[in-house]
């Protein structure tokens, strides 16, 4: 009697974190207190979410430049020195490149500073996207989740059935999973709002072409052209 008893109040609680567990998919209000792996590694956008909206800062920029090959390095020194680094490049033959870089967010405004001062600016486009609601609910489900794991592997410490123990298995690697998910979410999320990004175009600026200069023989040539162009057409 006692062993049916128990076995009926671990699956009980068992059906009760399931329902738990589908509420914490869907969002809503957290279960209980947050784990500290929710949090960790996070600490730099919880301090930019206590200021204000969290941001995702991006940039375009098409540059025509004088000499390609010193833009380009002077360009990637300026973003390193900021704290930046080159997270992409292409060459397009010798006239053309294109480059991804990521700054820190705090030097942002330095950074598109430096990307103007580097050429003759064709095209220009900033954007800031506000991913506040975004960062906050994919937190919120990933606390509620690591809360729902901890209790059901408290509750299989407890389990003596095969039955409960296997469905209670089938339940911890689910919610796991969707832990691995939220977690490597906001660690793009995170990256996203610390680094900004800014994807620069350069293009090699036409070299101007010298007058033509004419010796006697080509005046003259011109000059006969001109008189037998004549001959067929008086007006165009």
């Amino acid at each position: 009697m006692k062993n049916y008893l128990r076995q009926s109040a671990v699956l009980a609680m068992f059906c009760m974190l399931v329902g738990l567990a589908g509420c914490a998919s869907k969002g809503g209000e957290m279960v209980g207190e947050a784990a500290a792996p929710a949090t960790a590694g996070y600490s730099s956008a919880e301090q930019g979410k206590a200021s204000g909206r969290l941001l995702v800062w991006t940039a375009n920029f098409s540059l025509e430049v004088a000499d390609l090959t010193k833009a380009q390095a002077q360009l990637t020194e300026r973003m390193l020195a900021l704290g930046g680094y080159v997270e992409e490049k292409s060459d397009y033959g010798s006239y053309s490149q294109s480059l991804v870089y990521r700054v820190p967010k705090d030097a942002f405004a330095a950074a598109l500073g430096d990307v103007e001062q580097s050429g003759k600016v064709l095209s220009r486009h900033v954007k800031g996207e506000d991913v506040t609601e975004q960062y906050v609910d994919v937190e919120t489900r990933l606390r509620n989740n690591i809360a729902l794991r901890d209790r059901l592997r408290d509750l299989l410490g407890k389990a003596k059935d095969i039955k409960d123990i296997l469905q209670i298995e089938s339940e911890l690697n689910r919610i796991q999973s969707e832990i691995d998910s939220m977690e490597a979410r906001m660690r793009i999320l995170t990256d996203q709002i610390q680094m900004s990004t800014l994807r620069v175009e350069l293009r090699q600026q036409e070299a101007e072409k010298p007058p033509t200069i004419y010796g006697p023989l080509g005046y003259l040539y011109k000059g006969t052209a001109w008189f037998v162009t004549k001959l067929f057409i008086i007006r165009e």
